[in-house]
Formats: structure tokens, C-alpha cells, sequence
């Protein structure tokens, strides 16, 4: 009875050291815009704040990523404060991501400034030269790059990896489109790398 009380323990307690046990994880910002013209912040991997980094929010893909210790499945972000680590959010990191790009969408919220997304960044999931298009309004959205049509629903991601009808300057006409009382509404016209809603690598 006591042999059988003590291996359900350790079965019990076994998963929590595992999901407690620090990891090196890659980190790179992107910001669509600024939110009360908050550009620095720090990242923390633990409560703590005692694995730490300070980052500046891009509204472009900096090609460089900040190695960063995580405990647990949380990434915090905030800033240093008296008492150790102050954040105003969280992110969850799945344990597969090894490289992770946070993008910063800003809100209309004093208490918290953006609503943050974790993308996995390894070349695999998102290669060189390729879009990424993310909605995060509370429609859906229709894009006509060049020759092809893309409907991205509301929360989603949507990876582009060839773009066709590429004119000479390297640009691509696209239309934008939101679906509103099941009708699609036009909204904004222009080049590939004026996509507000489009993340390049």
C-alpha cells in the first residue's frame, strides 16, 4: 500500500519538474504600431524577472534574435520594478517553438498597452522571403495579391510563400477586403511591403 501511495506520488510530481526545467529560446519584436508611444519594454522567462532582456519594438523584422532563459510555458512582459519583474502580460510559448517572434498589436488599454502573438520563427515554419498574413479584427479578410486570393478568418495566420505577377520594381498590386453583414467591403490598395496586416521575413 505505501509502495503503491509513493510511485503514484512520484508520478504526480514527475511532469511538474519537467514543465518547471529552464530553456533557451531564440526572441525578436514587431510592432504594427506604437501604443502610447511605448517602444522599449522587457521580457522576462520567469516570474522573477531573473532571466531578463531588454528589447525595442520595431514596426520592421529585425533579422536579429536575443537568446532568452524560459521557466515554464510563460514569457512576461513588462518592466523592472522595485519589487523585481512589474508585467502587464503574459505569453504562452508551446514547448516545440525554440525560436519565437512576438508581435505587438497595439490596444486602446492603459493597463495593457498591446495584445501580443507568438509566431514560430524557425526558418521551417516561416522561410526566407515569405508573409505571413495575420487578422486580428473581429472579421474576416479577404486579400487578391497579384494573381492569387487569400481569406483570412478572425484570430488567424496564413503563411504566403510565392508571390505571383511580380511587375519589374519588385512590387505586386493587392486589394484588402473586410466582410461585414456578409458582404466584402474594399478597403485599401498598394505594394506588397505596405500591408499593414502582412508580416515580411
Amino acid at each position: 500500500m505505501k509502495f503503491s501511495t509513493l510511485l503514484l506520488l512520484l508520478s504526480t510530481l514527475l511532469p511538474l519538474s519537467v514543465q518547471d526545467e529552464p530553456r533557451e529560446i531564440e526572441v525578436r519584436t514587431l510592432a504594427f504600431n506604437y501604443s502610447a508611444k511605448m517602444k522599449n519594454l522587457s521580457l522576462a522567462g520567469d516570474p522573477r524577472g531573473d532571466s531578463q532582456i531588454e528589447v525595442e519594438l520595431l514596426k520592421y523584422t529585425n533579422s536579429t534574435q536575443q537568446p532568452l532563459t524560459l521557466v515554464g510555458d510563460e514569457l512576461l512582459v513588462g518592466e523592472p520594478s522595485a519589487e523585481g519583474f512589474a508585467s502587464w502580460e503574459s505569453v504562452s510559448i508551446d514547448k516545440a517553438l525554440q525560436e519565437v517572434l512576438l508581435v505587438f498589436f497595439p490596444v486602446e488599454d492603459p493597463k495593457k498597452p498591446y495584445h501580443i502573438v507568438a509566431v514560430d520563427d524557425s526558418e521551417k515554419s516561416f522561410p526566407l522571403g515569405s508573409f505571413l498574413l495575420a487578422n486580428m479584427s473581429p472579421h474576416a479578410l479577404r486579400f487578391v495579391i497579384g494573381d492569387s486570393r487569400y481569406e483570412v478568418k478572425k484570430g488567424e495566420f496564413q503563411l504566403i510563400s510565392e508571390l505571383k505577377n511580380v511587375k519589374s520594381n519588385e512590387q505586386v498590386p493587392y486589394y484588402a477586403y473586410v466582410q461585414k453583414d456578409n458582404d466584402w467591403k474594399r478597403l485599401s490598395t498598394g505594394g506588397p511591403y505596405c500591408l499593414e496586416s502582412a508580416i515580411f521575413r
